[in-house]
C-alpha cells in the first residue's frame, strides 16, 4: 500500500499521466518517494492526504518530503528555489509550451522561510492551479 501510494503521489507531482510514465519513470518515482519517506519521516497517511490534494495542516516533515521529493525530481534545487527550465519541460510535456510556462511563471515565486517550506509552497501553487493546465 504505501508503495502504490507513493507511487501515485509521484506521478501527480511530475504533472504526467500514468499513460505517459514508463515503468521505468514509475520505478524511479516509487524509489525516491520511498527514499523521501524515510529520510523525513512523513507518515504514510500524510503523503496520502498530499496525494488527494490535501495541503491543509500539514506538518514538518511532510514538507520536507515534498523538498526531497522535488529536489530529486530536478524540480527545485538544495534551497528550494524553482528550477524552471526543468519544471517547465516537465508539464511541457503533458499541457504543452504555453501552459508549462505559465504555470511555471505563476509558482516560481514560492518564498518561504527554508527550503522545506519553500517546496511546499510550490506544490499548494500547483495544487490551485492545476486545473488551469487543461483548458
Amino acid at each position: 500500500m504505501k508503495s502504490i501510494a507513493c507511487l501515485v503521489f509521484a506521478s501527480a507531482l511530475i504533472a504526467c499521466s500514468m499513460a505517459l510514465i514508463t515503468d521505468e519513470q514509475r520505478e524511479a518515482a516509487r524509489q525516491l518517494a520511498g527514499r523521501c519517506m524515510q529520510q523525513t519521516g512523513a507518515s504514510e497517511e500524510e503523503v496520502n492526504r498530499l496525494r488527494s490534494g490535501d495541503t491543509s495542516d500539514s506538518d514538518r516533515s511532510t514538507r520536507c518530503f515534498v523538498q526531497c521529493f522535488f529536489q530529486g525530481a530536478g524540480f527545485v534545487d538544495n534551497d528550494g528555489n524553482v528550477q524552471a527550465d526543468e519544471l517547465t519541460e516537465k508539464l511541457a510535456g503533458e499541457y504543452g509550451q504555453e501552459k508549462a510556462e505559465e504555470m511555471v511563471s505563476r509558482c516560481r515565486n514560492n518564498a518561504g522561510p527554508d527550503a522545506c517550506e519553500r517546496s511546499f509552497r510550490l506544490l499548494q501553487c500547483y495544487m490551485e492551479n492545476r486545473a488551469t493546465l487543461m483548458y
